[in-house]
């Protein structure tokens, strides 16, 4: 009897040994948690203050950008031909484009690409043309919106054609021998996955700095080059999809 009782004492003795520890711990675990919740609160404070001042950053130099954007459309639109042998020069839009296509793009005389915000997440491009014998359309739109299920579709503005002009069932071969379609046929076809690449290489290379690519040509008559330019990754870009 004498053991037992030593053995329910120790045993006792270790049951409080651990209680008073643990209830020592509880006042340090509340007080951490009390001051992670108190970080918690003052990084969300510092994330909306800094979302506040860069959407502050974000309208001012968009305000800049369109103003600079505005003159360089003034003075390209003075510039004969200047889109048509820009789009010629750029080595991946110049396969695709056929003779006919060359002869309707030197109507063209101003180009826009716009990025599209919530709730409306894309991209739009728009095409703006002088009077020409091949239609009657002033501008040309071409849209890609993500909608909500990820999926990115494209919209076109429907061309209205001078009668026999239409290039849609017209097709070349490029400097390969394949065979390809009109690059005009990329603003009513939503369904050839390769045509996306024009609105990438349009939004990426050539919207960025098109006087890179019209002077292409003459770098190249001279045997010389100009240093090309990277295109910066605009972080709300996205990869075009067919839908």
């Amino acid at each position: 009897m004498g053991e037992e009782k030593k053995v329910a004492q120790k045993e006792k003795k270790m049951a409080e040994d651990v209680k008073e520890k643990t209830g020592s711990r509880v006042p340090k675990v509340n007080n951490s948690m009390d001051s992670l919740e108190a970080i918690d609160q003052e990084l969300s404070n510092v994330n909306a203050q800094a979302d506040r001042a860069f959407l502050q950053l974000e309208r001012k130099f968009g305000r800049m950008r369109r103003l600079h954007m505005q003159r360089r459309s003034f003075i390209i639109q003075n510039i004969p031909n200047f889109w048509v042998t820009a789009f010629r020069n750029h080595p991946q839009l110049s396969p695709m484009i056929s003779g006919q296509d060359e002869d309707m793009l030197k109507f063209m005389t101003n180009l826009e690409v716009e990025e599209l915000k919530h709730p409306r997440v894309g991209c739009k491009f728009k095409f703006i043309f002088q009077g020409n014998p091949y239609f009657r359309n002033e501008g040309l739109v071409k849209e890609y919106e993500r909608r909500s299920s990820g999926r990115v579709v494209s919209l076109s503005t429907p061309i209205r054609w001078h009668r026999g002009q239409d290039p849609q069932s017209h097709i070349h071969r490029n400097r390969d021998g394949n065979t390809i379609h009109s690059f005009f046929s990329w603003f009513s076809d939503h369904s050839l996955l390769e045509f996306d690449k024009i609105a990438e290489i349009i939004k990426d290379e050539l919207w960025p700095n098109p006087l890179q690519y019209y002077l292409m040509g003459e770098g190249t008559r001279r045997g010389t080059r100009g240093p090309a330019r990277q295109s910066v990754e605009n972080p709300m870009s996205f990869r075009f999809q067919s839908g």
